[in-house]
């Protein structure tokens, strides 16, 4: 029996970034959704929720913090693992909105991946 695979939701406006980590985390096993903006990040939550969540801080109608807060303070999204991304601003952005980690842009896939299976263990 197939287990379903572990699904991240990316929340990320750059597409080429975009594109390189859904290609990348399928071919890992993973099921992706990419969402551009805030708004699609909150439409798609009206559907579902992913096992995790990868969040541009940056957003062109919104910040991944603003969303991150409404994560944790969601009874049904509160213990899902949340990594933060951004080129711009650093770990204490992380930090105040609780997600589980921060990872500097540009990043090593393998650690993005290494850092995944810390919070999936059975992925």
């Amino acid at each position: 029996m197939n287990m379903p695979k572990p699904c991240i939701y990316i929340v990320e406006d750059n597409s080429d970034i975009g594109f390189i980590l859904e290609l990348f985390l399928n071919e890992e096993g993973f099921e992706v959704k990419v969402l551009t903006t805030a708004q699609d990040f909150i439409m798609a939550l009206k559907y579902g929720l992913p096992d995790l969540f990868l969040m541009d801080v940056k957003l062109p109608d919104g910040n991944g913090i603003d969303l991150c807060h409404q994560l944790k303070n969601d009874p049904r999204s509160e213990r899902l693992p949340i990594l933060m991304m951004s080129a711009h601003a650093n770990e204490d952005v992380a930090r105040s909105c609780e997600a589980e980690e921060f990872l500097q842009k540009p990043f090593d896939l393998n650690l993005l991946l290494h850092k995944i299976k810390q919070y999936l263990p059975a992925a």
